[in-house]
């Protein structure tokens, strides 16, 4: 049987629209499912260094009582399913689980001992088929022997509830938009090749990452209102990028105390200073995005260097650096955010090239990490740190200007001081 083109092109935008939405979905939840282990497993490695590193000398002793509480306190964390501490000889010498204690160790399927490796990280499903993360980290001496091993099991069950609520929420959207499409496309009975045309390429763009591609067709007939569709799906879909990144910022955020607000408090700053000079609205709402996600690329910085009080060492300070990378890496994935990239990947820019990734100097940085470069260091300068107390507002101003022109832009300088002047005489 013939089918008609009005068959076809309803049958044509309803395969769109569901490969489309289906797509999208499928590798944002398989992005943020990669994400969400990747830090529970340094979450794993953490606990596990600090167990190691607390019972050697109990493990010398043989203090179980001692390594018992180590354990007990271990499984306060959230999502440990096990810990346990055996001694170079795979005996148990502590355990959640009493029963196990002074058993000999044995290793579940698809989780081998630990070797010489310094850290073993193996995921495996136990005999209830619960998903569980191993990590084993071996007990040394200062002199390097080995003793024992420490063994901490993550539960992957807060993953797949946060996999699955991202799974339903997206499933809502996709459902709702497939609908929508459908009954759009059932009253395309005058079909133009023009804006068939059109809505074909929105698709396609909006397959390939483009979330901020807008299908512009006037008027208000079903080919307007199904622009109009795939219009707000890719804007659904950035706002739920967006809102995951957000949420990965603040988890980051989270890992040090002293950071809490720091990326909203930046924001804001760098939105004020912005509007002060004039820069036009949209570039003012990707600099506070830049800001709100500055710093997403710590995901890859070791919590040992994020969280060390003193001065980092040589090897520290480029694992650090390496942050812009990893963040403007991970905002190039969506074509939508990546006007954020530039912002992100040179906001450590000094205006004299000494800073990095790339030594930029002067103009050559882009404004708006110019811009994020006074922010961060005004915030940083006025909030409480690990190594020293805050400043004041008067004495973070008086630093600006003494490091305009070498570290900051002297124009930003000025007119971030400008703006701080002029809000507090608001007040």
């Amino acid at each position: 049987m013939r089918v008609g083109i009005k068959t076809q092109f309803i049958i044509m935008a309803v395969f769109l629209v569901i490969l489309t939405v289906s797509v999208s979905s499928y590798f944002f939840i398989q992005q943020e499912r990669q994400v969400l282990l990747r830090e529970m497993s340094r979450r794993g490695i953490t606990i596990a260094r600090n167990l190691s590193t607390v019972s050697t000398d109990s493990v010398v002793s043989s203090d179980r009582l001692a390594l018992t509480t180590f354990v007990a306190s271990v499984m306060q964390n959230e999502g440990v399913a096990y810990a346990m501490i055996m001694d170079d000889k795979a005996n148990i010498l502590a355990h959640n689980k009493v029963e196990n204690v002074g058993k000999s160790y044995v290793e579940p399927n698809g989780v081998r001992p630990l070797t010489n490796e310094s850290v073993l990280v193996q995921p495996y499903k136990n005999e209830a088929g619960e998903k569980i993360v191993d990590v084993s980290l071996p007990i040394l001496l200062r002199n390097g022997v080995r003793i024992g091993t420490a063994g901490v099991g993550m539960s992957q069950k807060a993953i797949d509830v946060l996999v699955e609520q991202a799974f339903r929420e997206t499933l809502g959207v996709a459902g709702g938009l497939v609908l929508a499409g459908i009954l759009i496309a059932v009253f395309f009975i005058h079909i133009m090749l023009k804006p068939v045309a059109a809505l074909v390429r929105g698709a396609h763009a909006l397959g390939e990452g483009n979330l901020n591609y807008q299908i512009r067709l006037k008027g208000k007939d079903e080919f307007a209102i199904l622009a109009r569709a795939f219009n707000e799906m890719g804007s659904r879909l950035k706002e739920l990028y967006i809102g995951m990144l957000r949420a990965m910022a603040k988890a980051l955020e989270s890992r040090d105390k002293f950071a809490g607000g720091h990326d909203q408090r930046v924001s804001e700053y760098a939105a004020a200073c912005a509007e002060h000079i004039g820069i036009p609205e949209d570039e003012v709402a990707n600099i506070q995005l830049a800001a709100q996600i500055q710093n997403i690329g710590n995901i890859a910085v070791p919590d040992v260097v994020l969280e060390k009080t003193g001065k980092l060492t040589e090897e520290e300070y480029e694992h650090l650096k390496k942050h812009v990378l990893t963040g403007a890496g991970i905002l190039n994935q969506v074509q939508a955010l990546r006007g954020t990239v530039p912002l992100v990947l040179h906001h450590h820019e000094r205006y004299d090239g000494k800073g990095y990734p790339k030594g930029l100097k002067g103009k050559d940085i882009p404004l708006g990490a110019r811009i994020l470069s006074v922010a961060d260091a005004f915030d940083a300068m006025t909030s409480e740190q690990k190594h020293r107390q805050a400043m004041s507002r008067a004495d973070a101003m008086e630093e600006l200007k003494n490091s305009s022109g070498t570290q900051f832009d002297p124009e930003i300088v000025e007119a971030f001081v400008e703006v701080l002047n002029s809000k507090q005489e608001a007040c």
